[in-house]
């Protein structure tokens, strides 16, 4: 079983902090820690995703589907894979640590 869930990041509310910076860590070493730990695949994606702005703006005027998160509010994406009950408890763990 496949799940997949989006947890919108509050930059409006908090327009000063970095999130994907947050999330990511130093060389991404946050974010491989909470995938390792949670068993899940985990991105951010959405506006302001990426570190260059005018690279993702041209990404996202280009019309790709492969970049169309770009057009969504900042988020991030939480993916796991398993049988039904396992995959729910990791998803649960995944998104408590997300949040």
């Amino acid at each position: 079983m496949k799940l997949k869930e989006r947890v919108l990041i509050p930059v409006k509310q908090y327009p000063k902090f970095n999130f994907v910076g947050k999330i990511l860590g130093p060389q991404g070493n946050t974010i491989k820690r909470l995938q390792e730990e949670t068993g899940a695949k985990i991105s951010v994606l959405g506006k302001g995703s990426m570190r260059d702005k005018a690279k993702e703006e041209e990404l996202r005027k280009g019309g790709d589907p492969k970049y169309a998160h770009l057009n969504m509010e900042l988020h991030v994406f939480i993916e796991v894979f398993g049988p039904p009950c396992e995959a729910y408890g990791l998803m649960a763990h995944a998104m408590e640590e997300v949040k």
